[in-house]
């Protein structure tokens, strides 16, 4: 968001990336931006990555819309998933035996605004019994009995790993309880949700220096930026990875 009085100014930033850092891919600009050189655009996802590829500065002129806007979406091809995992669900008779295993990569900053991983139960009944052990954290029910929320907390310990193992018992299932048409029976998941402030995968940044408005005085810049998660999910190994279709219709 860029807050400059008077009209609308031509401002300029570049992200950068560190050194050896994979380049930014399927790059895709907002409207406002005048101008883009063209080798930025070329790098898909589709295709393999070669040397050859544009790993920036990326810059990007643009006349600034007077509300928030994205400026810009990438893809990149980032070599591991910041938290590894195992999920196992065995159905032993009338309990259902689960046990989760998490890792923090070495190569992540160990610094969490939140961290928690959230185990559902659909298509059955209410949690009934709960038996469970967690190495670190600690476990909550959800008030309508169908989920586990394992929190995290804000910082993994020094081994960087994390396990859950548990024993749980269903009630009979109401029209309430929720339902869904993917997750049935084994075919489950863990579900991650984390933000971590002041990071990135792929390490891009915007350089304060490079930004440039063409305006008279000079302005503020203030650049910030995050990690959150966002479908970051961990199948149940125990049980063939999930499919949907739809039928096909003469």
């Amino acid at each position: 968001k860029c807050d400059i009085e008077g009209s609308a100014p031509n401002v300029t930033l570049s992200l950068n990336l560190p050194t050896n850092a994979p380049p930014l891919q399927d790059i895709v600009v907002h409207h406002c931006v005048t101008s883009v050189d063209p080798a930025m655009l070329v790098s898909t996802s589709a295709e393999p990555l070669h040397d050859s590829v544009y790993n920036g500065p990326y810059n990007f002129p643009f006349i600034p819309p007077s509300d928030s806007f994205n400026l810009c979406y990438y893809t990149s091809q980032v070599p591991v998933p910041p938290i590894l995992g195992c999920y196992q669900l065995i159905e032993e008779g009338s309990q259902i035996k689960i046990t989760v295993n998490l890792k923090l990569h070495e190569s992540i900053k160990n610094s969490f605004e939140y961290c928690e991983a959230r185990i559902p139960f659909f298509n059955r009944g209410p949690i009934a019994q709960l038996e469970y052990k967690v190495s670190y954290g600690q476990l909550d029910l959800s008030r309508e009995k169908s989920l586990l929320v394992w929190v995290i907390g804000q910082k993994f310990p020094k081994s960087l790993e994390v396990s859950l193992t548990g024993a749980v018992s269903f009630g009979t299932a109401g029209k309430e309880h929720p339902t869904d048409y993917v997750c049935t029976g084994n075919t489950a998941y863990v579900k991650l949700y984390f933000r971590i402030p002041d990071f990135t995968l792929t390490g891009c940044y915007v350089d304060q220096h490079s930004v440039q408005i063409f305006v008279p005085g000079k302005p503020k810049v203030t650049a910030s930026r995050e990690l959150i998660s966002s479908d970051y999910y961990i199948w149940n190994s125990k049980a063939p990875a999930p499919m949907v279709y739809k039928p096909l219709l003469d």
